[in-house]
């Protein structure tokens, strides 16, 4: 999976992906751990780095007001799904009792942090106040009081500024400052694992570890709060982005209080593999007691759906040019992170297609209704045949999407004509002459029916049953995001071929979907689940 843009903080195996601005390893004068939840108060020498406790006024003081995080939790890779140790980042102190900013993911689902000051080599205790996911802002409270802090910067930030991204790169201990001016104002600001209205570009060099720590002007205030960089769309450039003062201070006002705000606690980002097929928002951590948390959502699981909407669609992908977390975060933003919200979670570790309901104690994380279950009576479905990996194909007018395997790369998506009207349709199979001409290759075709209704299923289903099959069952489907019926046959034209047709109510645009597809191997039947699980209708 090719990320677009680096993160300014990852565990280890997560760089092989991301080329992210985090360290892999623990910094050798580590001495001592901090729980998230905080600790037994802690005398800290604020001034033993060589500041003086008080607001900074010149650029060569912000390292007195700069921290180095290092976070320590259970964080899976997007591309191996291993599990990392640790990882780190940067922060900056805003107020002489020691409120922190950073990036959320930096700290969300760190099952304990260390925070040290520039020369100070134990750290200090912290706990976590709030955290933006959508924002990738976080606050954290220091032990102590008396410490140096950065004002905000108030000035415009045109083209040309003159600005210095200060941190721990590398997770090194030793403080880095680098030079660069402002390149665009409001570039931007959608990324796999933030949603802004836009971000700083700028050409100081951040490298990982920078992430969460101060962009400033050449009197130390904070113009931004570094958190990305890398090469956008391949031109072989890279540029460096933080998210502006402006955009920033009013989320941090709401974190400091202790709130969090469009977060469930998922530690994540949006990504599609066009290898396989895959969308959604990879979970690299969860924070204990978030909603994510209490419904039982696991890193290494895939986020699909979120309030009835897939979260990366053939449409974003076709608007932004990569995933982004904007489908996401709409969602929460206009829902509320604290509402129940429908959830559906591939979980990787199993292959297992999951839904439930956030913030909400009866509807917990269950498996979804499946086709294959259905047919095999709860037998795993690949045992017969090969297992796929997927690929989006849709009809000629953009109209259906659909998930099929990757080696079903016959596909027509000319639609099909009912009543001397063509409905938007797409089939896709090894061989599509074989598919419509026997039973002897596996494939399927998704159509739509408009004007059609959920009144309309059962004679829908009377109506295209196959003749060179014996009906075997009727069965009901049901999930958050379609429900209707599908019919199953055996013995189609004297094979052991299934045929499976099905006509669906899908929940967000109301249509009627109509599926009839042959299933081979049995490991045919998962593939027709995953693409009833993956229509996307355009609106």
């Amino acid at each position: 999976m090719k990320a677009l843009l680096y993160r300014c903080v990852a565990g280890a195996a997560v760089m092989v992906v991301l080329a992210a601005c985090g360290s892999t390893s623990s910094p050798s004068d580590n001495l001592g751990t901090t729980t998230v939840a905080g600790g037994s108060e802690t005398s800290v020498d604020v001034t033993s780095g060589g500041g003086d406790a008080g607001s900074v006024n010149d650029k060569a003081e912000v390292v007195h007001a700069t921290v180095r995080i290092v976070a320590s939790g259970s964080f899976r890779d997007i591309s191996e799904g291993t599990q990392a140790a640790d990882w780190s980042g940067s922060g900056f102190i805003i107020s002489p009792d020691g409120l922190v900013v950073t990036n959320q993911h930096v700290v969300e689902g760190a099952g304990s942090l260390e925070v040290y000051l520039d020369g100070v080599e134990r750290p200090v205790n912290a706990r976590i106040l709030g955290v933006s996911e959508c924002n990738d802002l976080a606050v954290i409270d220091l032990d102590g009081e008396g410490y140096s802090y950065l004002d905000w910067y108030e000035g415009e930030t045109d083209p040309g500024l003159d600005v210095w991204v200060a941190g721990f790169p590398l997770g090194d201990p030793e403080y880095t400052l680098t030079r660069g001016s402002v390149s665009k104002a409001e570039a931007n600001g959608e990324t796999g694992w933030a949603s802004l209205d836009y971000t700083l570009e700028h050409d100081a060099r951040q490298e990982p570890g920078n992430s969460g720590g101060p962009l400033v002007d050449e009197t130390g205030h904070v113009v931004g709060v570094n958190y990305a960089g890398g090469d956008i769309g391949g031109t072989g450039v890279e540029h460096f982005y933080s998210i502006p003062a402006e955009l920033a201070i009013p989320i941090i006002d709401v974190l400091k209080t202790g709130s969090d705000q469009d977060s469930v606690g998922i530690n994540g980002r949006a990504f599609y593999d066009p290898d396989s097929g895959l969308a959604g928002l990879w979970v690299s951590g969860v924070r204990a007691g978030s909603p994510a948390s209490d419904l039982n959502i696991k890193p290494g699981d895939i986020v699909t759906d979120l309030g009835g909407r897939q979260i990366v669609t053939p449409a974003d992908l076709e608007r932004d040019g990569y995933a982004t977390k904007a489908g996401y975060c709409d969602v929460l933003r206009t829902q509320g992170s604290e509402r129940a919200i429908s959830i559906r979670v591939m979980r990787f570790d199993t292959n297992e297609i999951l839904s439930g309901e956030l913030n909400n104690p009866d509807r917990p994380l269950e498996l979804e209704a499946s086709i294959a279950n259905e047919v095999t009576g709860g037998d795993d479905p690949t045992s017969g045949g090969e297992e796929f990996s997927y690929m989006s194909v849709s009809d000629d007018s953009g109209t259906v999407w659909v998930d099929v395997p990757s080696n079903w790369t016959d596909v027509d998506g000319s639609g099909v004509t009912v009543d001397a009207e063509t409905w938007p349709a797409v089939t896709a199979s090894p061989d599509l002459a074989g598919f419509n001409q026997t039973w002897d290759v596996p494939g399927i075709m998704v159509a739509l029916a408009p004007g059609y209704t959920e009144a309309d299923i059962d004679g829908t289903l009377d109506a295209i049953a196959p003749e060179s099959c014996t009906f075997a069952s009727r069965n009901d489907y049901a999930t958050d995001y379609m429900s209707g019926k599908f019919d199953v046959f055996e013995n189609c034209g004297g094979t052991d071929t299934i045929a499976v047709y099905g006509a669906f109510i899908d929940t967000y645009s109301g249509t009627l979907v109509i599926i009839a597809a042959a299933a081979v191997e049995e490991s045919d039947l998962q593939a027709i689940d995953n693409a009833l699980l993956t229509v996307y209708i355009a609106s």
